[in-house]
């Protein structure tokens, strides 16, 4: 039988339980919240639509009834604010992960924590630290909505599937993210040779960066229009929940631990997932202006966690 918990039940949370239901992914969701009232009100709202999908055991829970989950995905914190970057968020929200992941590594150290909460790779920092977990078994869902995103928009310029787009968002999820052009490829095509051969009057460089600006503002947008993100991100968790329950062995740009040389940190780079949470990071040979972004993007990444230690030490 495979148990999830999640912890957080606002609308990304709420909503990652409706899509996890959808999927018929689970037999069992523990949702855990300090808003027991309005959080029993969801389970009996998800509980009524068992009916028309996979028998599944949903109920509110706290962090005892976690023992024994596949995964716990945290998305509790404070909220983006428009206007507000996902940096921003970092003081007031790594007090709130650090005695959440306290509580998740005493009744369920045999879990795979995924972080959701931003600023996210710096979240899922200090979720290893605090949890005590093997690097392998605490990830971010990092950049793996950007690249969704990506291939998205890309798709819609080119007029193909996005199935039929490979490209990635790596670094930071954040401002410091950057496109992997020099790997983008579409039905083994590079995006490059596409353009050059494309009759478009609007296919150019100019378009390609327009894309990756869109990409990488997307949630800035919809922030300012309604508040919060919600459904997409679901559907990117349940992504890789889907990798880690089903055991995929899937190619996703997750945020995991990295060593720079000079310090531990966790950035998204593609990633092998599956049964035992990161099994494998894979090195992409990236253009010379691809790897200084990567490394400005690592630098921005490094000095935020070195403010969450002060904080986590305050």
């Amino acid at each position: 039988m495979v148990k999830i918990g999640i912890v957080g039940i606002g609308k990304v949370g709420a909503t990652l339980a409706f899509a996890t239901l959808m999927a018929g992914l689970v037999e069992e969701m523990v949702l855990v919240d300090t808003d027991v009232r309005r959080v029993e009100g969801e389970a009996l709202d998800l509980l009524h639509g068992t009916s028309f999908t996979r028998h599944t055991r949903i109920r509110v829970g706290n962090y005892g009834d976690l023992n024994n989950s596949k995964i716990v995905v945290i998305t509790a914190g404070v909220g983006q604010k428009p206007g507000e970057s996902r940096l921003d968020l970092m003081e007031r929200n790594v007090r709130v992960i650090k005695n959440i992941v306290i509580e998740i590594a005493k009744y369920a150290p045999n879990s795979i924590l995924l972080m959701v909460t931003n600023p996210v790779d710096v979240l899922t920092y200090v979720a290893w630290k605090v949890s005590g977990f093997p690097f392998n078994r605490v990830m971010g869902s990092g950049t793996v909505l950007d690249t969704a995103r990506f291939r998205v928009l890309i798709a819609r310029h080119c007029r193909v599937s996005p199935k039929s787009v490979h490209a990635y968002i790596i670094g930071e999820h954040g401002d410091s993210e950057l496109a992997v052009w020099s790997k983008a490829v579409i039905g083994g095509v590079p995006i490059k040779d596409m353009c050059n051969t494309c009759s478009r009057k609007d296919c150019s460089n100019n378009a390609l960066e327009n894309i990756f600006e869109k990409t990488r503002k997307a949630a800035y947008e919809i922030i300012e229009r309604k508040g919060a993100t919600q459904y997409a991100v679901a559907l990117a968790v349940v992504d890789i929940m889907k990798a880690i329950i089903e055991d995929e062995k899937r190619v996703l740009t997750v945020s995991t631990l990295i060593d720079t040389g000079s310090k531990e940190i966790f950035l998204s780079l593609p990633a092998v997932v599956g049964s035992s949470g990161v099994e494998k990071v894979l090195k992409l040979k990236l253009s010379g202006d691809e790897e200084e972004a990567l490394k400005e993007s690592m630098k921005v990444i490094s000095e935020n966690i070195e403010k969450a230690e002060r904080v986590l030490k305050a």
